[in-house]
């Protein structure tokens, strides 16, 4: 008789997908959906322990956005998640949905990271956890369909997170060189008498008074940086392209900053060659800071336009297996 057991060394046998295979396969989709009452309250009772525990992180985060500058943009960040989700709505709902014990490792992982953070007291750490348990619990509860698609607005989240200030400061120091130095360039080319050393400008204005400048941290374009990285983010994810499209228009928000910085920096300066250091110190500095996000968009926009239409051509037009030649 012949053994009928299941050969598991077979290689023609399906292998189990790994976690990420997962997300980031395409997924076949359903009609619609509508979730059953146990689905509902297992959603209600894992998300109403997820805030509990979290209960203590969410003052301070609000605190952090009202508190600091550099973070006051904290408050739209999970407004801006949730328009990605509606903006993606019709694929949430379109996707099946069935529990998946992928998501209880990176619970446990997340709450893990929690402990961790408590135990060294790391509030960065321990917010970043959050992060982490909600996509935890999404892929737990609905599976790989829901977790493709909401994997981003939840990840998105992390932009409203406050950085330690170490890391912050590290990277703000040499930004502020950078923002001094090429604004002092851009406006030598229209004539200002203007010298840069690191991070301090000496200006003479048109009637010959001199100004000495510092580009402080709050001029640093820090802001500018995790803003238009987030305008990347959310540009790559919202029109369907190839990946590296996506990796591409998410790191081009650290140049777009630095340059729009420098922009900034440099009308601000103007407002001391023109004798208006009242509108340098007030107005002009904080309203060029809002200014900058139509440039930023209208540069990140260019550029995906201008790799649809040089490779989105050439990708849908793949050349297919060739038929053999006929006799």
């Amino acid at each position: 008789m012949a053994d009928q057991s299941p050969q598991t060394d077979n290689p023609g046998s399906p292998r189990p997908a790994s976690l990420v295979d997962m997300i980031t396969e395409p997924l076949p989709v359903k009609a619609g959906w509508s979730p059953s009452r146990p689905a509902i309250l297992a959603a209600a009772a894992l998300g109403g322990l997820l805030v509990f525990i979290n209960r203590q992180q969410f003052p301070l985060m609000l605190d952090d956005w009202i508190d600091d500058p550099n973070w006051s943009h904290g408050f739209l960040i999970p407004l801006f998640s949730l328009y990605l989700l509606y903006a993606r709505r019709q694929d949430l709902l379109a996707v099946p949905r069935q529990a998946c014990l992928w998501g209880l490792p990176v619970l446990v992982a997340a709450c893990a990271m929690q402990v961790v953070g408590y135990w060294i007291g790391n509030p960065f750490t321990i917010r970043v956890s959050l992060v982490g348990q909600l996509f935890g619990l999404v892929l737990y509860l609905g599976g790989p369909g829901p977790a493709r698609v909401t994997w981003l607005p939840i990840f998105f989240l992390l932009f409203a997170v406050k950085i330690p200030d170490i890391v912050y400061g590290s990277v703000s120091y040499p930004l502020q060189n950078v923002a001094a130095r090429g604004s002092a360039v851009l406006l030598r080319i229209f004539g200002v008498r203007i010298a840069a050393v690191q991070s301090n400008l000496e200006i003479v204005s048109l009637t010959g008074e001199s100004h000495s400048l510092t580009v402080a941290e709050a001029c640093s374009g820090m802001r500018l940086l995790m803003a238009f990285m987030a305008l990347g983010v959310a540009m790559a994810y919202l029109e369907e392209r190839p990946i590296w499209q996506r990796v591409v228009l998410v790191l081009l928000g650290i140049p777009v900053a630095i340059l729009c910085n420098v922009i900034r920096v440099a009308i601000t300066c103007e407002m001391y060659v023109l004798d208006r250091p009242d509108l340098g110190r007030g107005f002009m500095h904080e309203f060029t800071g809002m200014l900058m996000l139509i440039p930023a968009f209208a540069i990140l926009w260019l550029i995906g336009r201008l790799m649809q239409s040089l490779f989105g051509e050439v990708e849908e037009q793949k050349p297919g297996p060739q038929a053999g030649p006929t006799e």
